[in-house]
């Protein structure tokens, strides 16, 4: 019972930490900015594995829609926030990221029985019922 809170709770506080950075009009005085486009792009292939240990019972499908329109929400709230702007670009680093982070989960889950075991711990699914 605790893992699965502590996995629901880990994928809570990441949408919380992210709407932060999303939002406040200078994240870089929070978070050092390299390359804003791998950033997103990395975030949301982290995102992607977090809402999977959260939400295993899930179809990708459904995982994969949630992620996407949580980034176009967000990118959206940016235009009202100055000197933040919505961004194509951002939303296609974000759904990329969303993408091959759920196709990276799918692979392990499908080949490493370990990673399977720890995604699906606590839950009464196995990997063939969940995984897709």
């Amino acid at each position: 019972m605790l893992w699965r809170l502590l996995c629901v709770a880990q994928f809570y506080l990441l949408l919380a930490l992210y709407t932060y950075l999303g939002l406040t009009p200078h994240p870089e005085n929070s978070v050092p900015v390299f390359n804003d486009l791998l950033m997103h792009f990395i975030g949301y292939t982290i995102a992607a594995f977090s809402i999977s240990f959260a939400r295993p019972q899930w179809p990708v499908w459904q995982r994969a829609a949630l992620l996407i329109a949580y980034s176009f929400a967000i990118e959206v709230g940016q235009h009202f926030n100055p000197p933040r702007t919505f961004s194509l670009a951002d939303m296609l680093a974000n759904s990329s990221g969303v993408i091959l982070g759920l196709c990276v989960v799918l692979l392990l889950v499908k080949y490493v029985s370990f990673f399977s075991s720890i995604l699906y711990w606590k839950t009464n699914l196995s990997k063939s019922s969940a995984a897709l």
